[in-house]
């Protein structure tokens, strides 16, 4: 079994159902071979997962795989995030993963889009698909997991174009209740908190 197969592996053992909603085309990885890939990891696994299955969602949309080009101008107008990020992945919330470089080296952040809140949760891509995701611990401390499992009850299957946002935003002074939470259009509320936080 290659690396690949062993750390995917891991990824579908955590998130059984995968849903495949978009195919990444050989110009796209081309261009991000070797870009999401810390020294340290031995595989070069995201544009790995992408040749082999595209894009997806996994665990019914806790965990959906993004294309950086499609989102990328967007997720840069948030204040906390830098001009040269790559955001590869998000939550059910639409809280994001991104790959940044910090004066100390590069590392996976989580930015909470709601909040605006971002924290360093990892420094290798093998590390994170193999060992992270699927520790709900990590998801706890590191990625907003209380609401993230929170709207999972509630939702049960987040489209991969969709996202759980507050109806009321919370810069807005909206309740941080999941009550208060609904399925808007992902990429329209990203756009939106981005301006909010600006």
């Amino acid at each position: 079994m290659t690396e690949f197969e062993i750390i995917y592996q891991s990824l579908m053992g955590f998130m059984e159902q995968s849903e495949n909603y978009a195919f990444a085309d050989a110009d796209l990885i081309f261009e991000y071979e070797g870009v999401l890939m810390a020294d340290k990891d031995v595989t070069d696994i995201i544009t790995d997962i992408w040749k082999a299955h595209g894009f997806c969602s996994y665990k019914n949309g806790l965990f959906t795989l993004l294309n950086p080009k499609e989102y990328n101008e967007i997720v840069r107008r948030f204040p906390e995030v830098s001009d040269k990020a790559q955001v590869f992945a998000r939550t059910a919330t639409g809280c994001l993963f991104l790959w940044e470089e910090y004066s100390f080296g590069k590392n996976i952040a989580f930015l909470n889009i709601h909040t605006g809140e971002k924290n360093i949760i990892s420094t290798s891509f093998n590390v994170l698909i193999e060992w992270d995701l699927p520790a709900s611990n990590f998801w706890k401390e590191d990625c907003n997991g209380k609401t993230e499992f929170a709207v999972m009850d509630k939702f049960k299957h987040i489209p991969h174009d969709k996202c759980a946002g507050y109806k009321l935003a919370l810069a807005l002074g909206g309740n941080r209740s999941v009550n208060n939470m609904e399925l808007l259009d992902f990429k329209t509320h990203l756009e939106f908190l981005a301006q909010m936080h600006h």
